[in-house]
């Protein structure tokens, strides 16, 4: 599988959700740049990513682990927090 439909949660000053689909090929970080990219993270912050793949049990995404590493399918959700 080489994209996945993923949830990606923004727990900022304003909470945002998105559903996306994402390609399991690329880092946390460079998912990170595009939704800075895209407007809709903001572009000067710094964040701490989790992942879940049943939103109960929460495990830190470091932003160079590549996304296939800790997906494995649709219905995973990214958590941003800023820090």
């Amino acid at each position: 599988m080489s994209t996945a439909l993923t949830t990606v949660l923004f727990n900022g000053a304003e909470k945002k959700a998105i559903d996306m689909d994402i390609a399991l090929s690329i880092t946390a970080g460079q998912c990170l740049e595009l939704l800075k990219q895209a407007n809709w993270l903001p572009d000067n912050w710094e964040f701490k990513c989790e992942v879940s793949l049943t939103g109960e049990i929460w495990t830190e995404l470091p932003q160079h682990v590549v996304l296939a590493d800790v997906i494995s399918g649709d219905g995973a959700i990214i958590r941003i927090l800023p820090y």
